[in-house]
């Protein structure tokens, strides 16, 4: 529907008051509504009151109504009236004055009244407005009215001599207010008594003076009866209101409109006088403009927190985005109990902030850390911690470190940045407890750990297993073994704790490097998890990882002893490696422990003979088995080494026989082994 284009409706008596003649359809419950207050607003009529303006939102609708009734006593019955009633959208309440709709208003007449109201009014907007409604003229009794209406919540009542007395002073007021409550404002200029709308009162009705008050006070019991004879204390505000109306300066409702917001209720404007007053001061001052909306004790939660906002958008626009930071800063230090609900919206500030200047942002965490906060204070510093990532703290230097156990805590996703760990120092060990607090997955663990790691900073070894338990382990042994991080004893000792964690490690390994072999022998003696530490040492060997070292050839010479197979690819793998190294005294004491049982001294004198007890221990096990010459030459590489052995084979009566089969064998097999190998085990024959 084009905004000049109103609906209209017309009630009157047929048999009973009823709806005559309308331009729309109504629901059943706009109908009744509509058809209540289109009749007598009271039991008789009174002198004086013979017409009178109602104007009233629909309940259930979108819809306001703006009517005028007239008694009509060319009706055979008493008591019966005319009622014309325009329908506007909440578009059409704005943009169309009081004197327009009063001039569109005509008194109904019997003939034709079935079809006067079947099409819309049409508003010619090339037709000059009549003339404004002045009812501001007697300024004590306007004062009281605006005063009682616009000073507090309750319904008002005020008595009259004639409906037409305060007529022009209700649509003038109806005028003044701000859109979204001028759609909502209900009122009456001749309620012969108190009428209602949706079952409370109507905000504004004038009652004849001639009707005792005690006739009406049950049913408008919360209302505030005003007597206009009886002029009350005039409040500043009264006369801005009253000042800006008369001269048609709409900066006071327009300003209203946006801080006071779709819902809030006539009565907030004594309250938001105060902050007009501080938001058109010159020079402004974003920090006065602050303190008088949190000083503003009467202020609904909704209009603060929209006042909150203008300011701190006025401010970043005027005042730069540093400003927008020291306000926060400044509430969040206040104790005010009526800041809390704003915290929400001080969290979306602060988001703000940061997209504006992460500077800003950063310094506004640090500048809290160090403060006294309210609760809402404590909500803004989570959401602006929240709101970190690593690159804020590049060059701010150490300034940041003493808090940065605090702030990981809050936001542990900062953790999992080397540049965290580079910030902190010595304090890594106090974010790792604050860390263990947080309920983090595995994988942020994880990711944690590796940047601790990826930092190059000490590592506090204890502190990090507490935290990351076996996830820690394992991210260590990793960098322990890739030569990244060093084998501290600090490290030695938490993992020789964890010995299961640490195979289980091995184990995972779809490949192994010599290294990490080498990593492996430092935690384990071949005696214990024998059949696991076999597998992982097999693992190594079809990884080709290539020449062991004498540690890690010892390690697995031992292992393959334990086996007592000719054929185990463990003995073809270290046999060799572990002699070379027992020739050159190159096996630790440690690494000879682990193979000094399985390699006895073959007589008291030459038991300091390593090689020798070595070949010693692999002939009793060749002895047991009688390997083919392919298995013997893929064992013992070298011409010492298969000399020694054949030297013990050759002392033994039992295996002299079985050495000579394997000679023989040598001389008519050119393609086993090489020819050097053959010809060491000819030697001496």
């Amino acid at each position: 529907m084009p905004p000049t284009s109103i609906h209209q409706v017309i009630h009157g008596y047929r048999e009973g008051h009823r709806l005559l003649s309308s331009s729309l359809p109504l629901n059943a419950d706009a109908a009744r509504t509509m058809l209540i207050l289109s009749d007598m607003s009271g039991p008789a009529m009174q002198p004086g009151f013979d017409e009178y303006l109602t104007g009233y939102p629909l309940p259930g609708t979108e819809l306001f109504v703006f009517a005028k009734t007239w008694y009509a006593p060319e009706m055979q019955r008493p008591g019966c009236v005319w009622t014309h009633s325009l329908v506007l959208s909440r578009e059409q309440v704005s943009q169309v004055s009081a004197s327009r709709l009063l001039a569109s208003l005509r008194r109904p007449q019997q003939d034709g009244v079935e079809s006067a109201a079947m099409t819309p009014i049409g508003l010619d907007s090339d037709t000059p407005d009549p003339a404004k409604v002045d009812g501001f003229g007697d300024t004590t009794a306007v004062a009281t009215l605006i005063g009682a209406v616009l000073g507090q919540s309750r319904p008002v009542i005020v008595t009259v001599e004639t409906a037409a007395q305060l007529e022009p002073a209700f649509l003038r007021l109806w005028e003044e207010l701000w859109p979204a409550a001028r759609t909502r404002f209900s009122f009456c200029t001749g309620a012969l008594m108190p009428r209602s709308v949706a079952g409370s009162l109507m905000d504004l009705q004038a009652v004849p003076r001639a009707i005792p008050s005690s006739q009406f006070r049950k049913s408008a019991g919360a209302a505030l009866v005003l007597d206009l004879r009886t002029p009350a204390t005039r409040a500043a505000w009264v006369d801005l209101v009253l000042d800006g109306a008369r001269r048609g300066d709409a900066t006071f409702r327009s300003w209203l409109e946006t801080a006071a917001g779709s819902d809030a209720s006539r009565g907030v404007v004594p309250s938001l006088v105060p902050i007009f007053g501080e938001w058109h001061a010159m020079p402004w001052s974003a920090r006065s403009a602050l303190a008088s909306i949190v000083n503003a004790k009467e202020l609904d939660s909704i209009a603060r927190g929209r006042l909150l906002g203008m300011v701190f958008d006025r401010a970043g626009s005027e005042e730069g985005v540093a400003r927008r930071r020291e306000l926060l800063q400044d509430l969040c230090g206040n104790r005010d109990a009526a800041l809390v609900p704003m915290a929400a919206m001080l969290e979306e500030q602060t988001r703000r902030l940061f997209e504006e200047s992460r500077a800003e942002g950063v310094s506004l965490v640090l500048s809290l850390l160090g403060g006294t906060l309210s609760e809402v204070g404590e909500r803004v510093l989570r959401a602006a911690v929240l709101l970190l990532v690593p690159n804020d703290f590049e060059g701010l230097g150490d300034a940041p470190a003493q808090f940065l156990p605090t702030i990981v805590g809050a936001n542990p996703t900062l953790a999992q940045s080397p540049v965290i760990w580079k910030r902190v120092g010595s304090r890594a060990t106090e974010m790792l407890s604050q860390l263990s607090t947080a309920s983090l997955s595995d994988e942020d663990h994880g990711g944690v750990i590796n940047a601790l790691f990826a930092s190059g900073c000490d590592v506090p070894v204890d502190a990090l297993v507490r935290f990351g338990g076996k996830v820690a382990i394992i991210k260590a042994l990793a960098v322990l073994a890739a030569g990244e991080l060093q084998l501290s004893w600090q490290w030695r000792s938490a993992l020789s704790a964890q010995p299961d964690v640490v195979l289980s490690w091995l184990e995972a390994r779809p490949t192994l490097t010599l290294r990490e072999l080498e990593f492996g022998t430092r935690f384990f003696n071949p005696k214990a998890n024998q059949s696991r530490l076999t597998k992982v040492w097999q693992t190594g060997i079809a990884s080709g990882v290539g020449t062991f070292s004498p540690r890690v050839a010892a390690f697995g010479l031992a292992l393959a002893f334990a086996e007592a197979n000719t054929r185990s690819p463990l003995l073809a793998a270290c046999f060799q490696p572990a002699y070379d190294a027992a020739g050159s005294s190159r096996i630790e004491y440690e690494e000879w422990e682990w193979l000094r049982e399985q390699a006895p001294p073959v007589s008291r004198w030459r038991d300091w003979d390593k090689c020798e007890r070595l070949a010693a221990a692999l002939s009793r096990l060749i002895k047991k088995q009688n390997p083919s010459l392919e298995t013997v030459l893929g064992i013992v590489y070298s011409r010492q080494a298969i000399r020694k052995v054949a030297a013990m084979l050759d002392d033994d009566g039992e295996t002299r026989s079985y050495l000579e089969s394997l000679r023989r064998a040598a001389e008519v097999s050119s393609n086993v082994g090489t020819r050097e190998q053959r010809e060491a085990l000819w030697a001496d024959w």
